[in-house]
């Protein structure tokens, strides 16, 4: 692994699969480690050997290209750059202290070449991850898959959304391998009222919120927006995760909500109360051949792939800090130079520094 570390915030990266993990964030005499690790981790005689090779190592955020389904044998679900090798070319140090790892994977996506750079820069609790696509052909659903894991559960919020919907499938159709708790398909206006599969609604806004399920949804954002925010408050666990994004490029925000749905190993059960928020762009990933062409989302407006053949840059920042006294929801963040503003419902508010040029836009 690599490691980086500077004052407040430290992390490594996995050469094997691009994974972003051990974050530890310390703020105000408080040490949080908020991402998730899978319980087999460290135990590959427990993950099946046909198993995509970033299950073994299932951790903290990676990046995915293309993203679910790769419509192709012999590459992986999630892709090269998530199963892949990734060659370190350096680390550079800032006059400010900031210190970036960049990174190469080893293979071709589309016939893409892909780098990594993960950042981070004293005092700020935020990893800034910046992954360049150069060349290839076709169109390809890509995605940052963060993890958190939140047994005393959360309170989520996003950035303004047009709508809600599940894929046309469940996560776990055959109940003898697992189980699905929402309707599948639906489209629903607000995460806090969503249909399950019994036929009632739900409050989704508030994970865990089934025992034994595993399911999927996606968020829309605005065709237009250019700065997209996801925060969950774990109360009992004691932090506030948060990620923004380039939302022209990742312009959906994916829920994967697992939680003991899964018998089969190397899940058995046992993965619980995680929580997937993952910023996409994609068609409920399903592969390049779907996502990539003329669907249902693209007819009406909402980019579902990203275009080869030139540079595709993809930037995407996720942090945390501890939680403050009395919060229970994120109402806004709020971006302005050099600072990141996180709003409790209370009207309370947290500023952490942050380097809004990163997001260029």
């Amino acid at each position: 692994m690599h490691r980086l570390a500077v004052e407040g915030i430290s992390l490594s990266v996995e050469p094997r699969c691009g994974i972003l993990a051990d974050l530890v964030i310390e703020r105000g005499g408080r040490r949080i480690a908020p991402l998730h690790r899978a319980p087999w981790v460290g135990r590959p005689s427990e993950v099946p050997a046909d198993a995509a090779p970033h299950l073994a190592v299932l951790e903290g955020d990676f990046f995915c290209a293309p993203f679910g389904r790769t419509d192709d044998p012999d590459i992986p679900a999630h892709g090269w750059p998530a199963n892949g090798h990734w060659q370190l070319g350096g680390i550079d140090i800032g006059e400010d202290g900031a210190k970036t790892a960049r990174l190469e994977l080893g293979e071709l996506v589309q016939g893409a070449a892909v780098t990594k750079e993960v950042t981070v820069c004293p005092g700020h609790p935020v990893v800034y991850q910046r992954h360049v696509l150069r060349g290839g052909a076709g169109r390809l659903p890509i995605a940052h898959h963060a993890m958190i894991r939140v047994p005393g559960g959360a309170r989520l919020s996003f950035s303004p959304k047009d709508f809600g919907a599940t894929p046309t499938t469940p996560q776990e159709g055959d109940p003898e391998r697992g189980r699905s708790l929402l309707a599948y398909p639906q489209r629903f206006e607000a995460l806090t009222d969503v249909g399950l599969a019994d036929g009632t609604r739900r409050d989704l806004s508030r994970y865990p919120w089934g025992e034994g399920q595993e399911d999927f949804l996606t968020l829309f954002d605005p065709p237009d927006a250019q700065i997209g925010w996801s925060a969950a408050v774990a109360k009992v666990d004691g932090f506030v995760f948060f990620a923004v994004k380039d939302a022209s490029v990742l312009g959906q925000t994916s829920l994967w909500m697992s939680n003991g749905g899964r018998r089969y190993a190397p899940w058995s059960s046992r993965h619980k109360a995680v929580l997937g928020i993952e910023e996409t762009c994609s068609h409920f990933g399903d592969g390049p051949t779907v996502s990539g062409g003329d669907n249902d989302l693209t007819r009406a407006g909402y980019r579902t792939a990203v275009a080869l053949g030139g540079r595709v840059d993809v930037r995407y920042a996720l942090g945390a800090i501890p939680l403050p006294e009395g919060w229970s929801e994120i109402a806004e963040i709020v971006l302005s130079d050099g600072e990141l503003a996180l709003v409790d419902v209370s009207g309370r508010c947290e500023a952490v520094p942050f380097n809004r040029a990163f997001l260029n836009v």
